[in-house]
Parts: C-alpha cells; sequence; structure tokens
C-alpha cells in the first residue's frame, strides 16, 4: 500500500522541515522524533567506513572499534575490469557502513580522469566514461543491498583539487555529455544510486551547488532522477540560489549549524514568502522516501550489517589479485621461482608504507594492512633471505596519525605539503639512501623495487605538480637496474605516472593502485606466481606531460571529446602504456568474430533497442589457467561530425583454464554508435558503416567487422 506521505508532511511545522535539510552534526541532518522521522547518518568513504566524529566537532570518537575493512581503490577497482567484483565491494562497503550504523555511504566517486595531476584520481576509476559507468552501476547495486544508500559523487566535473572550490569549469555540450555526463546517468539511472552528491566547482560561472541546469534540467529532467542531492561538505554558498537549482540537504565542516544557509537563512526565506512551500515539501518528500528505501522508518526488517568478516578479506584478496596490471614482463622475467632464489633484495620506501590512513576523507583505520615487503616475505619462504632498504627518502612525510582539523581547514588549503627538510640535508639523506640500495641491489639474485606515489600525493584537496615519480625515484631505479639488471619494479599510484626514463631498462613492471588490506599479498601472488596476472589499465600512461591533452587547472576543457585513449588513438600520439593494457602469464586467441542486425526500422525506436549482437571466439593457448578482458571498441567510418576513431562500448571478462576457448556476445544498442548532438539535444546514430573492433586493448585489435546502420538513429541515452 502507498505510504500517504502527504498526510505525514502536512503534520510538519516549517521548523521541522527545515530541520530535515541541513546537517545539524558533522554527519547527519536533523530528524523529527515526534513524528518518528530519523536523521540520516552518512559518512565517507569510497575506500571504506570511516572512522567516526563527535557531532559537533572534528574529534574523533568510537576509536576502539571503528578498524574496518580497508578497500581496493576506485582505480585499482576499474583496473579489475570486473563488474562481479564491482558489486562484491559494494556488497562489503555497503555491509560494513550498515554494521558501523550508516545510513548514506559517500561512494562511490566516478569523476573523470581528466588529467594525471589530479589528486584524488584513486577514488575515481577511468578516463573511459562507459568503463567507469558500468563499475559504478554494480558497486551501488552491491552497497544498496545491505539497507544503505550509495551517495554518488562529485556531481559534476570535479576533475581536479587545485582551486577546487572556485575554478569554474567551461566545457562544451559534446564534452560534456559525452565524457563526463555519461558515468554519472548509468549511476542514477541503471544502478538507481538513492542519492548524489554536488561537487565543489563552479560549472559555466555557477558553483554545482547552484546550478539549475546540472541539479534540475540534467538530473531532474533529461534523467527523471527522484532521488536525495546532498551538497559537498561547505559546497552551498547560498540559499535561495540553491535551494531553487535543487539541493536537498546541506551538509558542511563548520560547527555552526543553525547557521548553515538551509537552517536559520532558509527558514527566514520561507516565511518572507522568498521560496516556493510546494519545493520546500517536495524536497522533504524525497527524503522520507530514501529513509523508506533504506527501511530506517519501520514496518520492515532492515539488515543490520558487520564489518571485518573472514569472507571479506578473501573476496578483498580476489579483487587485490585482480587489479595488478602486469605492464611488462620481456623474456618472461616474471614470475620469480623463490626456490631457486637464495637472496631477494626489497628496495623502496613504498614496500614497508602504509597507505590507509591517508588521502583526506577517504583516510580509513584498516584493521590491518598487508603492505609489499609483508607480503613478499610471507611467501618466500625460509629458503629465500628477503633483504631490505628503503631507497629514496621522503622529504614531506604526511601525517598519517590523522589532523582532527584537516577537514575544515582542507578548504582554505592553497598548497601543497611543504618540504620539512633544508635541500642540502635532503641531498644528502637521498645520496645515503640511495648508495645503501645500491650495494644492497649487488649482492642480491633479484631485486623487486617498490614505489610509486603515497598520502602526500595520492590525496584530497591537492594535485601533483609533476608528472614525475616524486623523491627522485626514477633516478634511483635507474641506478637500481644498472646495479643489478633482474630488477622487477612495482608502481603504487593512484593514476598515471612517468616512467620513460626506465621502463626500456627493466625486464618487468607492475602497476597497481592502492589494493586494499590484502593488496601486499596479492602483489606477492603475482610475482611468485601463486596467480596469474588479469589487470588492464583503466588510464592511458602518456610518455609524457607533454603528450597530455589536458594540461591546465584553469578550468578551459579545450580537448573537448579528446580525452585519454580518444585522444592518443586519434591524433596518433603512442603513449608509454596504452588504455586496456595488461599482460598475462598465458596466451588468448581470438577468432570467428561475426556482426547480426537484429534491429528494427521502426521511426519510433526506443532507446534500449538493440541493432547488433556481435560474437567472437576466444581461446586460451597457452599452459596456465587465466582471465582475458575482452574489449569491443566502435570506429565510425563516417566520420562527420569530428569522432575519435576508438570508443569502448562493451567488454567482459573470461575465465579460461589451458586450451579452453569460449564464445563471447555482445549486444550493441543505440548508444553505442552515437555521438551527442547540441543541435538535437540528444545523441544520434547517423545511418553509415561502423567498424567493430575486439582486440586486448585499444592498441592491440584482434578481430574487426564492419556494420552498416542503414538510418539515422535517436537516444536520450548515453550508455
Amino acid at each position: 500500500m502507498e505510504k500517504n506521505y502527504n498526510e505525514l508532511i502536512s503534520q510538519m511545522t516549517i521548523e521541522e522541515k527545515v530541520n530535515l535539510l541541513h546537517g545539524t552534526a558533522l554527519f547527519h541532518n536533523g530528524g523529527i522524533p515526534r513524528l518518528s522521522v530519523p536523521p540520516l547518518i552518512m559518512s565517507d568513504g569510497p575506500l571504506g567506513v570511516r572512522f567516526d566524529f563527535e557531532d559537533n566537532m572534528w574529534q574523533r570518537k568510537n576509536e576502539d572499534i571503528c578498524p574496518c575493512s580497508w578497500l581496493i581503490s576506485g582505480t585499482a577497482l576499474a583496473s579489475t575490469w570486473n563488474t562481479g567484483l564491482a558489486y562484491e565491494i559494494g556488497n562489503i562497503l555497503g555491509m560494513e557502513a550498515r554494521g558501523r550504523g550508516k545510513d548514506i555511504i559517500l561512494a562511490p566517486g566516478i569523476n573523470i580522469h581528466r588529467t594525471p595531476l589530479c589528486g584524488r584520481n584513486f577514488e575515481y576509476m577511468s578516463e573511459d566514461p562507459y568503463l567507469t559507468g558500468m563499475m559504478a552501476v554494480k558497486e551501488i547495486q552491491g552497497i544498496q543491498k545491505n539497507d544503505v544508500a550509495a551517495c554518488v559523487k562529485h556531481f559534476a566535473l570535479n576533475n581536479q583539487e587545485t582551486d577546487r572550490m572556485e575554478v569554474d569549469v567551461r566545457v562544451d555540450e559534446r564534452a560534456l555529455y559525452e565524457i563526463y555526463l555519461p558515468a554519472f546517468e548509468a549511476a542514477l539511472t541503471a544502478g538507481n544510486s538513492y542519492s548524489v552528491m554536488c561537487s565543489y566547482n563552479r560549472f559555466r560561472g555557477d558553483y554545482a551547488s547552484e546550478s539549475k541546469y546540472l541539479l534540475t534540467d540534467v538530473l531532474r529532467k533529461k534523467w527523471n532522477y527522484d532521488g536525495v542531492v546532498i551538497s559537498d561538505w561547505s559546497a552551498v554558498h547560498s540559499t535561495e540560489e540553491s535551494f531553487n537549482a535543487g539541493v536537498d540537504i546541506e551538509m558542511g565542516v563548520s560547527c555552526d549549524f543553525d547557521n548553515y544557509f538551509f537552517a536559520a537563512p532558509l527558514l527566514k526565506a520561507i516565511k518572507e514568502n522568498k521560496i516556493s512551500g510546494e519545493v520546500l515539501d517536495s524536497k522533504v518528500l524525497r527524503i522520507l522516501k530514501l529513509l523508506d528505501k533504506i527501511k530506517k522508518t519501520g514496518g520492515e526488517d532492515r539488515k543490520t550489517g558487520s564489518y571485518n568478516l573472514l569472507s571479506s578479506h578473501k573476496t578483498l584478496l580476489d579483487a587485490a589479485r585482480e587489479s595488478v596490471v602486469l605492464l611488462k614482463n620481456d623474456n618472461n622475467f616474471l614470475p620469480l621461482d623463490a626456490s631457486k632464489l637464495k637472496n631477494i633484495a626489497i628496495i623502496g620506501d613504498g614496500a614497508a608504507r602504509k597507505l590507509a590512513p591517508g588521502g583526506g576523507s577517504s583516510e580509513i583505520d584498516a584493521l590491518f594492512e598487508i603492505t609489499p615487503l609483508l607480503g613478499i616475505s610471507m611467501l618466500a619462504g625460509d629458503s629465500c633471505k628477503i633483504h631490505y632498504a628503503k631507497g629514496y627518502y621522503v622529504d614531506n612525510e604526511e601525517n598519517t596519525e590523522g589532523d582532527v582539523n584537516w577537514q575544515a581547514d582542507s578548504l582554505d588549503a592553497k598548497e601543497n605539503i611543504t618540504n620539512h627538510s633544508c635541500e642540502s640535508d635532503t641531498v644528502r639523506k637521498r645520496q645515503e639512501l640511495l648508495n645503501e640500495a645500491v650495494s644492497l641491489a649487488k649482492t642480491c639474485d633479484v631485486v623487486i623495487y617498490v614505489g610509486g606515489l603515497n598520502r602526500s600525493h595520492d590525496t584530497e584537496g591537492f594535485d601533483r605538480t609533476s608528472y614525475d615519480l616524486p623523491y627522485n625515484q626514477s633516478h634511483v631505479i635507474s641506478e637500481i637496474i644498472s646495479a643489478n639488471p633482474n630488477t622487477v619494479v612495482c608502481i603504487n599510484a593512484g593514476s598515471a605516472i612517468n616512467m620513460l626514463e626506465f621502463a626500456h631498462k627493466a625486464p618487468s613492471i607492475c602497476y597497481s593502485s592502492m589494493n586494499g588490506m590484502m593488496g601486499g599479498l596479492a602483489l606477492a601472488e603475482i610475482l611468485f606466481g601463486h596467480t596469474n596476472p588479469s589487470g588492464r589499465l583503466p588510464v592511458s600512461f602518456p610518455k609524457s606531460f607533454e603528450d597530455c591533452p589536458a594540461k591546465n587547472m584553469d578550468g578551459r576543457y579545450s580537448e573537448g571529446i579528446y580525452v585519454g585513449y580518444r585522444y592518443y588513438e586519434t591524433r596518433k600520439v603512442k603513449p608509454l602504456f596504452c588504455f586496456g593494457h595488461g599482460l598475462s602469464y598465458t596466451t588468448f586467441e581470438y577468432s570467428d568474430i561475426k556482426a547480426e542486425y537484429i534491429g528494427t526500422d521502426a521511426n519510433d525506436t526506443p532507446d534500449n533497442t538493440s541493432l547488433y549482437k556481435v560474437t567472437c571466439t576466444v581461446k586460451n593457448t597457452g599452459k596456465l589457467e587465466g582471465k582475458e578482458t575482452v574489449q569491443l571498441y566502435i570506429t565510425p567510418l563516417n566520420n562527420t561530425p569530428e569522432r575519435p576513431v576508438l570508443e569502448l562500448k562493451g567488454f567482459t571478462k573470461i575465465n579460461l583454464l589451458p586450451g579452453e576457448e569460449k564464445n563471447i556476445t555482445f549486444t550493441l544498442k543505440i548508444p553505442a554508435f552515437a555521438y551527442y548532438s547540441p543541435k538535437d539535444s540528444c545523441y544520434r546514430a547517423d545511418a553509415g558503416i561502423y567498424r567493430i573492433n575486439i582486440g586486448h586493448s585499444c592498441e592491440d585489435i584482434r578481430l574487426k567487422t564492419d556494420a552498416d546502420l542503414t538510418k539515422d538513429y535517436f537516444s536520450l541515452r548515453s550508455q
């Protein structure tokens, strides 16, 4: 029976309605006790349930019971290319959020990797909207299975941390609808996320919280979204403008809750008849419906959740395994045979550094964290001796103890953590550590270098100032390889990083992106051959920052639709490692591609009409069981208007035993062939020939066939 929401709303006073629309504590809005309307308890974040804070100060509480599972990062999750794992990771996040008493988990983050320098890329997933959207949909479904609301963030165009509170994004319509909105559309429609968070930045002059175009015209009208819009913390700058644009709940970092824009100022505006009572009630209605969706208002059994289950840790190990990307493996240097090695040198500060405590709002009190040094030591065995050297000096040590005032202070931050050592002291310490590492490398059979970025670089609030590895690591790696050519390089970073100086020297290179509490063990399993690597890059790795299509952070998105591999493939700029790339310890053969037209010629073709069924066969031709990610890209041969030469429109990950083969089927709908037409205010697929490419990566296309669209098709949907 439909609940009589209007009756409940009619019983509320204006003050009670307003109380629902703003934070009355740092992580919850107000409730209405007399009407049994509870508050919504919220928590960060994408990498696990953050520790608790006092209601009215940035002071931790409940510390003895807050440690929980540290999940793999957004980039790591996208590196798995496994939507089933995305669902399982979401399920763990939702279950642990409920176990910790939360109603809304502020996740997932799905902004596009526009530039590799964005400090928050690790939270997000990919440079590609299709991959991001597919992974986000499954993660959201997993979260909300647990009677917890997902809150997709940050809507929209939050692609940098530099000047994040004021940068005014100017992006053309095609780029907006082809690159930056599709993942959000998928998350909010197919994923049915119960809430969404508006971003800090401006969009075409207006703050995102005041953008009627984003929050009403796109969100409510184009996508028919009926969920709750929550502001990022202190992203609201006005009362009437934000209220009318579409924000439902204002949250903030200050503890002056009564003076939030949606508190006393909103109450005053209502009493002065500056605010529509109908719009006010519509916001209250959405909040009440969300409470019912997560079963917080009684009447149905609500899941209670739990956290730190052993079964969850097993799933996190599976996810970490599939997120490791083997970028290079000359002469089958990997896997290592520990039984034939007497001495292994593990070099690099990153081998022993724990990463869960930092990163801004994604910081986690992890129950435990297996570092690469620990994971390798766990698997090496007694016959092989492990030696460790830091290798490089970290001269801007981040605060891993957690500054309780960080959240409030971060909005005023202007520059990254400063160097705490004088230059001469830094040079001396760097040289000492390098000498120690080189000396160790010369005495060992194999070197495993573990480095990359730490939480001074993969963090909210700051962008990197250089595409290069920090702490002079490229030089360190080159020197170590010179001392011992049997060196495998393992890089941990939330986004693309410069490897050009040493990539041609190292026989093997592995890439990870904060693989969670089991990450060190998963990496060790890959190195020693206990697990066959199956990760694929969700971003391109350009040879230099000069090759990047997006170089500015002033809001001018002059590259338009040419983001990531769309740029590199179309403009023929070869990256060091391409989108979708990743090696295996086995080999795969592709064959028998077919494309069958299954669409209709009706003029009123609905958005979900399937046009083509594409099939092929993939066989494991090696000696080991392995997973292969089969990727489908579309090339429009009638390139008017100008379009990227490749766009990902399908993928699937399969497991094959040696000699086993499987038939793969992709169903392509109108959006697979379409671009956004500003003139038509929708997506359109023009009549003509389209090349269907299937392969191992965007550069390694194994099969091709053509599809012939005999008429123009139109769609309101991007995916």
